[in-house]
């Protein structure tokens, strides 16, 4: 290891930008715990439980080495299982993303195989350019597409003076955040790798890696908590996005695609979300 005073500072600097990268990861996770027990491990035994697992808790085991010094063989390595663990976790957060979208479409055929061909494209950038550029442009680019369209689908809407706790809501709140999130933490990481050369290059890697997994979990523990408070007749078994869901003012109950006023006898169309596990 080098004896140069920069280096060496820069190296303390990393490795404290990690800690508490790690802390907060880890703070987030216990005073959520409760929810996390609640809303994820007492539903339904689904795929979307497994993957919240992996993002939420895969950066609290991958930031586990934080300090540990290693040989050049042995960094090159290092390096190149940082590079797998931020690829597998931003693919893992972007499918969280996509499947949102998907269900604010209703299911839509189209808008998923657009929206896959986007994503196929993406990747295949991220693995055919430099690893660093290709990461971000995918979600500078497919988080972008994502984010407009979950706006669209607020704006057609918006007429109905939605509440505030309404899912939709949920939905482009949660979408906001997270996008400006995560844009600006993997930004800031890939400045950092292209204009630094000491070890403070990765001052943002576990940030990154932390900043991923608290956007993607609370996407997911977010949903499921509206899902058990503000909507009680969902079935706790199955906590399903439903076609019954009404997304207008009119009632907070489950609905079929039409309704008819009550007053007025007139027949009335509701914007729903399709059935889909979360």
């Amino acid at each position: 290891m080098s004896t140069n005073p920069i280096f060496v500072a820069a190296a303390r600097d990393d490795s404290y930008a990690g800690v508490a990268a790690l802390t907060f990861l880890t703070w987030d996770v216990l005073i959520h715990l409760a929810d996390e027990v609640k809303y994820i491990w007492h539903g339904r035994n689904g795929w979307m439980k497994w993957i919240y697992l992996f993002i939420r808790h895969m950066p609290i085991f991958a930031q586990g080495s934080t300090g540990v010094h290693f040989n050049s063989t042995g960094c090159r390595d290092w390096i190149i299982y940082q590079a797998a663990v931020m690829e597998a976790i931003t693919l893992a957060v972007e499918i969280v993303l996509i499947i949102r979208v998907y269900a604010l479409y209703n299911r839509n055929k189209l808008v998923l195989t657009i929206i896959l061909l986007l994503f196929v494209m993406e990747v295949t950038t991220m693995r055919c350019t430099d690893y660093i550029y290709g990461l971000l442009a995918m979600l500078s680019g497919l988080e972008t597409i994502l984010f407009v369209l979950t706006l669209i689908k607020f704006f057609q809407v918006a007429h109905r003076r939605i509440g505030e706790q309404t899912l939709l809501n949920t939905f482009v709140r949660d979408g906001t955040w997270a996008f400006a999130i995560i844009f600006l933490i993997m930004l800031l990481n890939t400045l950092m790798y292209q204009l630094s050369h000491t070890p403070l290059a990765g001052i943002c890697y576990f940030w990154a890696l932390s900043v991923m997994s608290f956007a993607g979990s609370h996407a997911l523990l977010n949903l499921r908590r509206h899902c058990w408070e503000s909507e009680p007749w969902f079935s706790t078994q199955t906590m399903m996005f439903t076609t019954d869901y009404e997304l207008s003012e009119h009632s907070t109950q489950p609905t079929a695609d039409k309704r008819t006023n009550s007053t007025t006898g007139e027949e009335m169309e509701v914007d729903a979300v399709p059935q889909l596990p979360i």
